[in-house]
């Protein structure tokens, strides 16, 4: 296996053949998707299409059973190539995952200090930067039970960014929210977006990928059935899945 971790390598993500069995259901079946350094994706789809699996198989949440993926020029092929991968790699869930007897400031300055050995002024620091970066400094020494859904969801963006990584990958991340706090955790990701990292961003939140993707990727039963720009998938589908999948969606 060579490593040529960098932006010297040809994209920041690519993923070859993947196959995912559940037992006998097959999640993914034969995905291929590159993704370049930059460049940001929105992918949706239908409940069970394999959106998240997809997403979570790409810092080995889920092994895959067949097929590559190569991560900013790691291959992933035995458990080192997967901690590097991991390193790289940041990832914001549903749920927000918080320690709660922790301070939002403890939170944030744990990874850092126990997995990049950053000493308690440098993880603070660092902490404090990514916590201005998602407009709750003021936050920083209450515990996640004193905040809003939306807060907690800022704090485990920047949580993620504590660990710098070069590509976020987004499950849904506004899915647990009440209506009126999407829009402040998608604010941030637009934000995050425009400063030019790369991002795999599953969600239903058609408006957004309008504003922050450069791509569109749809799923269904597993496999991507059409890929392009957000003006190209919304205003011409290709295909009649994605038709109806967007006349559904559109309509709420």
């Amino acid at each position: 296996m060579t490593d040529q971790s960098g932006d010297d390598h040809a994209n920041a993500i690519e993923i070859k053949g993947l196959n995912k069995w559940y037992g006998d259901y097959q999640a993914l079946k034969s995905v291929d998707l590159n993704v370049a350094h930059g460049e940001r994706i929105v992918v949706c789809g239908p409940s069970g299409s394999g959106k998240s699996t997809l997403i979570r198989c790409i810092n080995s949440l889920e092994a895959h059973d067949s097929g590559q993926i190569t991560v900013d020029g790691t291959r992933m092929v035995d458990a080192a190539s997967i901690e590097a991968i991991r390193g790289r790699v940041g990832m914001v869930f549903q749920q927000f995952n918080l320690f709660p007897h922790l301070t939002i400031l403890q939170n944030l300055t744990l990874g850092p200090m126990k997995a990049r050995g950053l000493t308690r002024d440098e993880a603070e620091a660092r902490a404090m930067k990514y916590l201005e970066r998602v407009q709750i400094p003021e936050q920083a020494d209450k515990k996640p039970g004193a905040l809003s859904g939306g807060q907690q969801q800022r704090v485990a963006i920047a949580r993620s960014l504590c660990m710098e990584p070069k590509i976020m990958l987004f499950d849904e991340p506004t899915s647990a929210l009440d209506p009126e706090m999407i829009s402040e955790v998608l604010d941030v990701i637009v934000d995050l977006a425009a400063s030019g990292m790369t991002m795999i961003v599953v969600t239903h939140e058609m408006g957004f990928a309008r504003r922050a993707a450069d791509r569109m990727v749809f799923m269904d039963h597993g496999a991507i059935v059409e890929t392009g720009t957000p003006q190209e998938f919304f205003e011409n589908p290709k295909t009649e899945r994605c038709r109806t999948f967007l006349n559904q969606i559109l309509k709420h």
